[in-house]
């Protein structure tokens, strides 16, 4: 039996390859650390011990990951005898593990610039997002993709040389045997993990929440959100009797009151819009003046939050009330059948029609489709403006004046009562500004997220100057509602459990002018009972939100947020509670009023209950909407 030593010396070029692997990939996380440390203000590192466990957990997962992708090679090159002095079976053995080599170089690549869009590390959401950046990007985004496709290139050519040499060598020598080499490396990664460990949302006590994209691989986490994608992806844990879960939270509501005459409703989604924008204690508060004076004469909700940090997400709660716990959008899932109360087809029922409108390419996101699942009627896309090739587009489509100017167009010949939302995309990264566009407050306005915010607010004042004067407009409801968060400045706003959630959230009536500020706690779950009010609607409805209209009696209520994968959490007018789903583990519990700086865990104080009753509401959504997905019943 051969000595470790002789058997390393013998295997060098093979350990030499893994090895190098490791450090290519310990040199992009690097990367990305550094590249994302000011979106995630410093990954709360403050000394050096602070590294010793993402190092650890780090080369865990690289390492893991390197094992999976070439087990496979290393078995084909040492173990197929004579098969392996074919050339072309050596050659085709040589590209195959190239390319996948490759392939988790380039997604851990693209994660360094892609995490800021999407807050943790890839997943199979990345095969559902749109097409628009590579057909209308600008040279920022389309120089990004030049860069990593030539780093990957070379890179790519390093794998396929070192596999090159390791195949000539076991082509040349029969006796050449991995005896100890991988082995050795995969039972280290189980000895020091444990089998459980190594999957990529495994609730690190280690290290925190916020530092877990640290330590995870891109093709990691990516081949495991495909797994979870089916029955996998919905948590399976029992918190509690089936009575206790009704009695804290129910999907089945009902409005308390609806209006006395069916209104016509328009929906404004807002991209990207942090609450920040319209927040006059902010240093990133916006001028724009028709939207400020807009808010004087609205129900301005101030506590409003997001369900998660992405906009497929953000579509499904605000139009179905409905959370997505899966890592794909809902509509896109084996979940379609989920019971729901489509919003087109229940206004429909009072006689009402709907359309949408958006200025990206048709179906980009997959918003037609979910617009068909939800009933509306009409679905209006960049390529149904006339003349659209010849407009001025923004990375993500049309910018928004031409997509507003034809939805007005569309709004003057809709039927009464109708349903109308538009969805904006011009405030979306990287914030293409129009040529149109003047900066008229250049020392408030100084990020481009800013700017571009003004500038939809220009579009908005074009918009309401022209609607104001059409018979429409005064039995009107205008709702304004972002999709998620997103930064106002990267280099100095961080991810944070409640600020990251907090949107811009207020409903406009021209007949019905008054100016009041809610500081409910409010979501995007409780849009569609809203608009549901406003329709007239007066039967019960499948939601996971209440109307903004009855917020007053539910002023104690607590809201649900979805983070990553695994982590969800609830917060009320006093704590935030993280929750790990996948482990049915309560994470973090922070008092965010007093302790807004999120330094002291309140789960980590020894007789601490006063956020118990907030963690067992959060264990109720969670069960409740477990048992949901699972029914797979018809909508209403």
């Amino acid at each position: 039996m051969f000595s470790l030593k002789n058997s390393l010396a013998k295997e060098k070029t093979a350990v030499a390859f893994l090895l190098k692997l490791l450090f290519l990939l310990c040199a992009l996380k690097l990367g990305f650390l550094l590249f994302n440390n000011r979106i995630a203000d410093g990954w709360a590192i403050h000394r050096f011990a602070d590294f010793l466990p993402i190092i650890k957990w780090s080369l865990l997962y690289d390492a893991l990951c390197i094992v999976l992708i070439n087990v496979l090679l290393f078995l084909i090159v040492f173990y197929t005898g004579k098969l392996f002095q074919n050339k072309v079976f050596r050659l085709t053995t040589v590209i195959v593990f190239t390319i996948a080599n490759t392939g988790v170089i380039f997604l851990n690549t693209i994660d360094i610039f892609y995490f800021r869009f999407h807050l943790q590390r890839a997943d199979a959401d990345l095969l559902y997002v749109l097409r628009n950046p590579f057909s209308n990007g600008t040279y920022n985004v389309l120089l990004i993709l030049l860069i990593v496709l030539v780093f990957c290139a070379l890179v790519g050519w390093l794998i396929y040389s070192s596999i090159t040499m390791i195949t000539n060598a076991r082509a040349k020598d029969n006796r050449f045997k991995l005896t100890n080499s991988l082995l050795i490396f995969f039972l280290a990664i189980f000895f020091i993990s444990g089998s459980k460990k190594i999957l990529p949302n495994y609730p690190l006590t280690a290290i925190k929440a916020v530092q877990l994209p640290l330590t995870q691989n891109s093709l990691h986490t990516f081949i495991y959100s495909l797994y979870r994608k089916a029955e996998e992806a919905i948590p399976d844990k029992t918190y509690m009797t089936s009575s206790q879960q009704y009695s804290l939270f129910s999907l089945i509501k009902k409005n308390d009151s609806t209006t006395a005459r069916p209104k016509n409703i328009v929906l404004f989604i807002m991209e990207s819009v942090p609450m920040e924008f319209f927040d006059s204690s902010s240093a990133y508060k916006v001028a724009m003046p028709f939207l400020d004076s807009l808010v004087k004469k609205s129900i301005f909700f101030n506590n409003a939050f997001s369900y998660s940090y992405s906009s497929n997400k953000g579509i499904v709660a605000i139009l179905a009330g409905i959370p997505t716990i899966t890592d794909i959008p809902l509509y896109h899932t084996g979940f379609t059948s989920i019971k729901r109360t489509s919003v087109g087809n229940a206004l429909a029922n009072n006689n009402y029609s709907s359309a949408f409108f958006i200025g990206d390419n048709y179906d980009d996101f997959g918003f037609a489709k979910c617009c068909n699942w939800l009933g509306i009627q009409q679905y209006y896309c960049m390529e149904d403006i006339p003349g659209y090739r010849q407009m001025e587009k923004h990375t993500m489509g049309l910018q928004d004046e031409y997509v507003l100017n034809f939805m007005q167009q569309k709004l003057a010949n809709l039927k009464q009562p109708f349903f109308a939302t538009q969805y904006n995309i011009s405030t979306h990264y990287p914030n293409d500004i129009a040529s149109t566009f003047r900066n008229n407050y250049p020392k408030q306005n100084v990020t481009a997220p800013m700017k571009s915010m003004e500038y939809y607010n220009d579009c908005l004042a074009a918009f309401f100057k022209t609607a104001s004067m059409q018979p429409w407009y005064n039995n009107t409801v205008f709702i304004f509602c972002s999709d998620h968060w997103a930064q106002p400045h990267t280099k100095t706003i961080k991810i944070d459990e409640v600020e990251s959630f907090r949107i811009p959230l207020f409903i406009y009536e021209p007949s019905n002018e008054k100016k009041v500020l809610n500081s409910s706690i409010v979501s995007q779950l409780d849009i569609v009972n809203t608009i549901l009010f406003y329709g007239g609607y007066k039967d019960s409805m499948i939601s996971y939100g209440n109307s903004l209209i009855d917020t007053i009696s539910h002023y104690n209520r607590a809201v649900f947020t979805k983070t990553n994968t695994s982590i969800y959490q609830a917060i009320n007018n006093e704590y935030v509670v993280g929750f790990d789903a996948i482990e049915g583990k309560k994470i973090y519990c922070y008092n965010y009023k007093k302790d807004p700086s999120k330094l002291v865990n309140l789960f980590e104080q020894a007789g601490f209950s006063r956020a118990d009753s907030l963690l067992l509401q959060l264990k109720a959504f969670l069960q409740t909407a477990s048992k949901h997905y699972k029914m797979k019943t018809k909508n209403k």
